[in-house]
């Protein structure tokens, strides 16, 4: 679990329902980014489940995008692409979210940093920076934190300088 240094982040993958995506589009609104295989996509439902639930309530609907990024990169290769590709589009539809596909490992790298086999979880403010990243299953306390974080950046009222730490 890493505090981060506010850096700026943009990112280009692919959708899983064709096309590139860029990071910096989703500027403006609190990004939180889930980026995990397929195997450990259930490891954070609890958090994923209290986001959904609190943007339901109408929180923050235009504030808030929860983003899902496939770890993919185990399958990148020729034969694997397609295959993957249709299995992950059938996913999102399914779940009824925007799934982006990262082939190349890129979250693995500097500004994110992130831990490959795991659920990583990572908090993007409006402007697009980096405040906060957690791997692993969450804890009640760390859910809480997360979710505290997420709601005081909607509102604006956010010490991003505490949320690093």
């Amino acid at each position: 679990m890493a505090a981060t240094n506010g850096t700026v982040c943009d990112l280009e993958l692919e959708s899983a329902e064709g096309g590139l995506r860029h990071l910096r589009d989703l500027r403006g609104r609190v990004v939180v980014l889930f980026w995990e295989t397929r195997e450990r996509t259930g490891d954070n439902d609890l958090l994923k489940r209290e986001l959904t639930r609190w943007t339901r309530e109408g929180r923050s609907t235009r504030s808030v995008v929860t983003l899902a990024v496939g770890d993919v990169s185990a399958f990148d290769f020729a034969p694997a692409r397609p295959l993957v590709r249709a299995a992950t589009r059938a996913i999102a539809r399914s779940v009824g979210i925007e799934l982006w596909l990262d082939w190349r490992g890129a979250l693995r790298g500097a500004p994110f940093s992130l831990v490959p086999g795991v659920s990583n979880v990572a908090v993007l403010d409006a402007s697009g920076r980096l405040v906060m990243r957690r791997s692993g299953v969450l804890d009640a306390r760390e859910r809480a934190f997360v979710l505290d974080a997420v709601r005081r950046l909607a509102g604006g009222s956010a010490d991003q300088t505490a949320l690093a730490s």
